[in-house]
């Protein structure tokens, strides 16, 4: 039983995420949904309604002085930055991302789709996790960025050991590994932006290297020397330089794939667990994507974000003074009792927002590409395996304070006859 002499515990810390922490987070939105918590030094938000407040109003709480739970100062790129920086980076990036690009790599995905299940199709059991959601997200984005098919294993691995430092780093032997994943990834990521300038392709870095190529983008590294140098910035959109190349391909890694994984095994797990509901899937498939925006609303891959206050304010009454934190929880947001009916439950039929991709000017830029990639994904698992359910005892759950991390996931399902 929560109550205030126990529900204080630190929110940025991996292992805090456990089985208690739904039944925590509902005591929070019942009794004290901005909480300041000591062990975290920030205030937790729960309710939905103050987290849409929140995201909505930036000019208040700020993503400048960083986004990440936990005492990681480091400036992760776009994510992380303010207007009217982060407008200017956001619309170059936004060229990877048009209907149309998304269109292109809806063909893309399907391929990645089918070589998948046709890999474990007679099989008759499988991990979820590391035979279809680990590669089809992973894959993908790769192709975005331009990585090489014989290094998608390096890749993976990259990913994995850099988000597995969010939440951890009291653990010097995750936190090494983190910090030697992103030298290897940077250093890979300086050869393929040098190598692009030279011999651009169709994708996602030949698009932004080719903007500065075009004279869209400012080719002055340092701001304040463009000052010096009588250049008004203000008027021009200034572009990003390799440090800031490479940390777009960082966040793309980790947004674009650690998230889109642990979206397809939580809703393959509601699936399985809601039996009624996936066979309304299977005889119906154009309800597949009211699937998803529930999948989305009920898993929330993106546990928490920070925001930092510019100015004295005061949020659901309580007051919160410059520079204090605040941690938007989205998953207890999209549960909330006061927002949505029956929260809990997998509702198809259900029509309503969710902010499992944020809201306001930080919305999530690949939305409609994870929307695209859960899509096909489910149709097509769907159409070849409608009897998938579990071979063990369901999801098994890695630590993480930034994305709820879905280590494996066997499961089993009448093969495929060749």
């Amino acid at each position: 039983m929560f109550s205030k002499a126990n529900i204080d515990i630190d929110f940025a810390q991996a292992s805090s995420f456990d089985d208690r922490m739904p039944e925590r987070l509902r005591w929070l939105r019942r009794h004290a949904p901005v909480y300041w918590s000591e062990a975290t030094q920030a205030f937790i938000l729960s309710r939905y309604e103050h987290v849409v407040q929140v995201s909505k109003h930036s000019e208040l709480f700020c993503s400048g002085q960083g986004v990440l739970p936990g005492k990681i100062n480091a400036k992760i790129g776009m994510i992380d930055e303010d207007e009217p920086r982060h407008g200017e980076m956001r619309s170059l990036i936004n060229r990877g991302f048009t209907p149309r690009m998304v269109r292109q790599w809806e063909t893309i995905f399907e391929q990645i789709t089918a070589e998948a299940l046709d890999a474990i199709a007679s099989k008759g059991e499988c991990d979820f996790v590391e035979d279809i959601a680990v590669p089809l997200p992973l894959i993908l984005i790769a192709e975005m960025i331009g990585i090489r098919r014989e290094d998608r294993g390096r890749f993976h691995e990259w990913s994995d050991a850099m988000i597995g430092a969010q939440g951890n780093l009291d653990d010097p032997e995750i936190t090494a590994a983190a910090g030697r994943a992103a030298l290897e990834y940077y250093g890979y990521l300086v050869d393929i932006i040098e190598d692009r300038r030279k011999n651009p392709r169709q994708d996602l870095i030949s698009i932004l290297v080719r903007a500065r190529d075009e004279g869209v983008l400012v080719q002055l590294e340092d701001r304040d020397e463009a000052r010096e140098l009588g250049v008004d910035c203000s008027e021009l959109q200034r572009g990003m330089n390799n440090d800031e190349l490479i940390k777009m391909c960082v966040l793309l890694l980790v947004a674009g794939n650690e998230t889109t994984r642990n979206g397809l095994s939580g809703a393959m797990q509601l699936l399985i667990e809601n039996p009624e509901a996936r066979q309304r899937l299977v005889d119906d498939p154009d309800l597949i994507p009211a699937a998803v925006e529930e999948a989305l609303r009920l898993t929330s891959p993106v546990l928490s974000f920070v925001r930092t206050a510019t100015e004295d304010t005061e949020l659901g009454g309580v007051p919160i003074a410059e520079g204090q934190k605040v941690l938007m929880i989205y998953g207890s947001a999209n549960r909330d009792e006061a927002q949505f009916d029956d929260p809990d439950r997998f509702d198809l039929d259900r029509r309503a927002q969710h902010l499992a991709f944020g809201i306001g000017n930080h919305f999530c830029l690949g939305a409609n590409l994870a929307r695209m990639e859960l899509r096909v994904a489910l149709r097509e698992i769907l159409r070849r395996f409608p009897d998938m359910t579990y071979a063990g005892d369901g999801p098994e759950f890695g630590s993480s304070a930034l994305v709820r991390s879905v280590k494996h996931m066997y499961v089993r399902f009448t093969p495929e006859q060749g």
